[in-house]
């Protein structure tokens, strides 16, 4: 029990760091895009720079002054504000972007840790290419490191599961020499070796062996019962026989014998 809260508080830790990684990749680019808008939005010397220049000239020389300037302090205050405005989207991306990587930190420690047998059950749900209900396939060599970088769940859950499978006596029946073995998406990914193999065939003697044991407890009960039966049925014949009327000559040989007694 202790062990397991070990790892759960481990795993916490972990996403906390990466949340916090996240965060600080989010106020950066949230910074780099506050610089992006200020550079776009910064004024250029353009043609109102030059038509100010000749208003200028001309109203040095007595000319009346053109409207152009009204229309270009109007323009300057459409720009301000537009300037002003796009400024607060990263901001508000800025409050969204933690409040929803907690709130995906939240449902996944939420979620209950499900037993090794619960989670043996999802398997075959989730890689019916791998792991088989019916006919099975070796498994690839390292499959847990596969299984490790897509499940959420700590190692020590995910190797429980796992032995529960490879155990199974179908599992270790598939384990021969040359069987293809496959990975999560039902690639190929390997062969089993004459070493796995033996491996394989050592747990299923194993079993034979614990199995016999209970056979041979079986069949001497059977056999002590042979012997009452047939005492039973010798005291039957014998008590058949005793009751049974004497022949006449019997009756002779019986009279024969207690005169000869006297």
């Amino acid at each position: 029990m202790a062990a397991s809260l070990m790892n759960i508080l481990d795993d916490l830790e972990a996403r906390l760091e990466r949340t916090q990684a996240e965060l600080q990749a989010l106020r950066e680019e949230n910074q780099r895009l506050k610089q992006q808008l200020a550079l776009q939005n910064a004024p250029e010397p353009s043609e109102p720079g030059q038509e100010r220049a000749a208003t200028a000239e001309s109203h040095s020389e007595g000319a009346p002054e053109p409207m152009v300037t009204k229309s270009e302090a109007s323009d300057q205050a459409i720009s301000e504000p537009a300037a002003s405005a796009p400024q607060a989207v990263p901001e508000h991306n800025e409050q969204d972007g933690p409040a929803e990587i907690a709130q995906t930190v939240q449902t996944a420690e939420s979620a209950p840790t499900p037993s090794p047998h619960t989670l043996l059950n999802q398997w075959y749900e989730r890689y019916p290419n791998a792991f088989f209900k019916g006919h099975t396939k070796p498994l690839k060599v390292g499959i847990h490191q596969d299984l490790a970088e897509r499940e959420e769940w700590p190692n020590k859950l995910i190797r429980r599961a796992l032995a529960n499978y490879v155990n199974l006596p179908r599992y270790i029946k598939a384990v021969r020499t040359g069987a293809e073995r496959v990975d999560l998406d039902g690639q190929p990914a390997g062969k089993v070796d004459k070493e796995a193999a033996q491996h394989a065939s050592e747990k299923r003697g194993e079993k034979k062996e614990s199995e016999s044991p209970k056979k041979a407890q079986t069949k001497p009960k059977a056999v002590a019962t042979k012997p009452r039966e047939v005492l039973v049925e010798q005291a039957e014949r014998e008590k058949s026989e005793s009751h049974k009327p004497l022949s006449l000559e019997d009756k002779l040989l019986g009279l024969q014998q207690k005169f000869k007694g006297r």
